[in-house]
């Protein structure tokens, strides 16, 4: 039984609320007014989580469950999520959520809008639970939710906001047609590039150079570059440190080791350096973004 509740607050959590300037540039541009992002996050053993909205949300809320169980109730009807499932609620309609106390969720959720909405209604309101196939360990869909926080919280700029936005189509769709997602998942996971970033994650601990990650795609250096940057929309070791950072935040989240540590663990033998690098993903030091964990 639940005695307490909170709606949010918890350790290791990630979200971005967009401003309503934000919101309304995004409107005024074509290219992505149509279906768009207004609230992005990550939850992870959300304890006590619990919402309630007599009158519904403003957007569209697509919730995933990555680990641990919930219910959701739409009107009068309730739906119990557990590990890869996933409902969207519709918007403007009485709802509330909340996680079991020993059983707390770990949930990936957007928030979204825009007039292609409409057309997906009849996937709205609904559990849908996505098969062992459709989950591969490589998560692609945790994977692009992380990639979108950060790319948000790397500043509002057009750039920024038109890469999440048409990126965010690709991810609903691999919620929606799942089959076709994973048939795609499969050409991409032999490709060269995607060969390499998982080379990348498998050795974030160490100091790789251009030439390194080049030779182990097998291509020159300024081919590489191109193809990698064309791909992802990331120079080579942008990307690698991306990955690094994400790894270090996790580190931050999980462990009890201290900073030097965790800088150690990345690659970096200097906390200072490790310490600037983290701070202008992050735009927070490695030290800051520990103690709001913890608050």
């Amino acid at each position: 039984m639940i005695t307490t509740s909170k709606r949010d607050g918890f350790q290791g959590e990630q979200s971005i609320t967009l401003p309503s300037s934000v919101r309304n540039q995004i409107k005024s541009n074509p290219l992505i007014s149509d279906l768009f992002i207004t609230d992005i996050g990550f939850y992870p053993h959300a304890r006590f989580h619990f919402r309630k909205r007599n009158h519904g949300s403003r957007e569209n809320i697509l919730i995933y469950v990555t680990n641990g169980s919930g219910e959701v109730r739409i009107k009068d009807e309730s739906f119990y999520l557990s590990k890869n499932d996933y409902i969207i609620i519709p918007k403007n309609i009485a709802h509330q959520y909340s996680t079991k106390e020993k059983d707390a969720w770990t949930i990936y959720w957007v928030h979204f809008d825009g007039t292609k909405a409409e057309f997906l209604k009849n996937s709205f309101g609904k559990r849908i639970s996505l098969q062992a196939h459709h989950t591969p360990n490589d998560n692609f869909r945790v994977n692009m939710f992380m990639e979108l926080i950060h790319t948000l919280s790397m500043g509002y700029v057009k750039s920024h906001l038109e890469y999440v936005n048409l990126s965010f189509q690709q991810l609903l769709a691999s919620f929606l047609y799942p089959d076709q997602f994973m048939q795609h998942l499969n050409v991409l996971g032999a490709d060269v590039i995607s060969k390499n970033i998982t080379y990348m994650k498998e050795n974030v601990e160490k100091a790789l150079s251009l030439k390194d990650l080049a030779d182990q795609a097998g291509l020159s250096i300024a081919h590489y570059s191109k193809l990698f940057t064309q791909k992802t929309g990331f120079s080579p070791i942008d990307h690698f440190i991306q990955l690094k950072i994400q790894h270090a935040c996790k580190l931050l989240d999980i462990s009890q080791l201290y900073i030097k540590e965790v800088a150690h663990k990345v690659g970096y033998q200097d906390p200072y350096y490790f310490s600037r690098i983290f701070k202008k993903v992050m735009q927070m030091s490695p030290l800051e973004y520990k103690k709001r964990d913890r608050q």
